[in-house]
């Protein structure tokens, strides 16, 4: 747990730390509050006063008694604020909308991501917003923001889509500003989907205790998002976390990032069709059992055939995943080597019937070529979230962004002070 620190020039911080350790401990008492935060009992007993005056943290009855007087516990007040997150991706968007639990209390799914114009796609998005809003009976000035998971690349400070291959249609998309334009009232953040789904893990997915962390998000194509020290890690343009272009074959084909042989190539959904594609030659009517799409435009719902083929035993339906799985651990196991990760975690709907098959290839691969693999273990695990890891990230980053410690604020303060 992160501490906080007894200096007056960071109270946001140490808000955030106080706040984020009620949130992660369930309930707990203003002692033990101090005790895992490292603040002075006048600190914890301010904060948490602004805090139940805010409505965001509520007493939970008392503790059992051990001999001395029982004491009081608190617990954050899930109905205190909520968000809305918003997935787009090459063939539909999901919005849900979340308390600040992390609990999915309305969702809404639209087909056609790519074919249509963004202008038209962020109309939708809005109405969608609005709806669940309604449709929950929440009070709209509860509702802290709006966050919206896109493809990379994006400007994340500027909540620019550039130039996603994925969405053809989207170039330099203002989508931020437009968004809000739209939602006059509600703030709205955008990030990359794999930054978003690490997020949505970190609040809601069970991984609050890791301290260095990645999730491997597959939808369309395969990204990371990765905390460090307990941060996420953006870079220096918020497109870190890119392993789907890790070169795999440096002679191999060309890939639309301008590298060769990137991982995407040999693991992405695209190419697990193609494969299956390929491998179902020699087995005659297997297109035909499978009911592949014949133009190939159907991604998404050709590789949801795949892997249910797979988990029920095809022989060619499992060969293509397993080549996938294989070449996405070896990428994982770069990533690893580079950050000395604890945990992994694989989201996406890509992992959706066959996941297990990839924590299998990526711990194979992890317990006999990650460089630090005699000093401690890489925990890898499926995603409690599901499907809608996309949509959920993109809420708990507005949770994130308002709730949890920002480090880089201490850093900046500690350069006015």
């Amino acid at each position: 747990m992160r501490g906080g620190a007894n200096l007056p020039l960071v109270s946001s911080y140490n808000r955030g730390v106080v706040l984020d350790t009620i949130r992660t401990s369930g309930e707990l008492s203003r002692v033990e509050l101090a005790g895992m935060t490292g603040l002075t009992a006048p600190s914890v007993s301010n904060i948490v006063r602004r805090l139940m005056a805010e409505g965001y943290v509520v007493e939970a009855g008392q503790s059992a008694s051990t001999g001395g007087k029982p004491r009081t516990l608190l617990r954050v007040n899930p109905w205190a604020g909520f968000a809305v997150g918003v997935q787009v991706d090459a063939e539909a968007t999901t919005s849900v909308l979340v308390d600040l639990a992390g609990e999915v209390l309305e969702r809404r799914s639209r087909r056609g991501g790519h074919r249509s114009a963004p202008a038209t796609v962020m109309a939708r998005i809005a109405a969608d917003v609005e709806d669940l809003v309604a449709q929950a009976g929440v009070e709209r000035r509860l509702v802290i923001g709006v966050g919206v998971a896109v493809p990379g690349p994006i400007d994340h400070h500027r909540g620019v889509v550039l130039t996603p291959p994925n969405l053809p249609a989207w170039h330099d998309v203002a989508l931020r500003d437009q968004l809000e334009e739209l939602l006059p009232g509600l703030p709205v953040l955008v990030d990359n989907d794999a930054t978003v789904a690490v997020m949505g893990e970190r609040w809601v997915g069970g991984a609050d205790a890791a301290t260095n962390f990645a999730c491997i998000y597959m939808g369309a194509g395969i990204g990371a998002g990765i905390f460090v020290d307990g941060q996420v890690y953006r870079g220096s343009s918020s497109n870190a976390g890119e392993i789907g272009h890790i070169s795999l074959d440096v002679d191999g084909e060309e890939c639309f990032c301008g590298n060769r042989g990137c991982l995407e190539l040999f693991a992405a959904p695209r190419s697990i069709v193609a494969a299956a594609r390929r491998h179902a030659s020699d087995f005659p009517g297997a297109d035909t059992a499978l009911q592949l799409s014949p133009s190939g435009r159907g991604v998404r719902a050709d590789h949801a055939r795949i892997a249910r083929a797979a988990s029920a035993g095809v022989p060619y339906a499992v060969e293509a995943i397993e080549r996938s799985a294989r070449y996405l651990a070896l990428g994982v196991v770069t990533l690893v080597n580079l950050f000395d990760l604890e945990l992994l975690v694989l989201a996406g709907q890509g992992f959706a019937h066959v996941g297990e098959r990839y924590v299998a290839a990526v711990r194979r691969e992890l317990a006999t070529r990650s460089f630090a693999r005699a000093n401690h273990d890489v925990q890898v695990r499926l995603s409690p979230i599901a499907d809608d890891v996309g949509a959920v990230g993109a809420a708990s980053m507005v949770l994130h962004s308002e709730f949890a410690p920002q480090m880089h604020d201490l850093r900046s303060l500690g350069r006015h002070a």
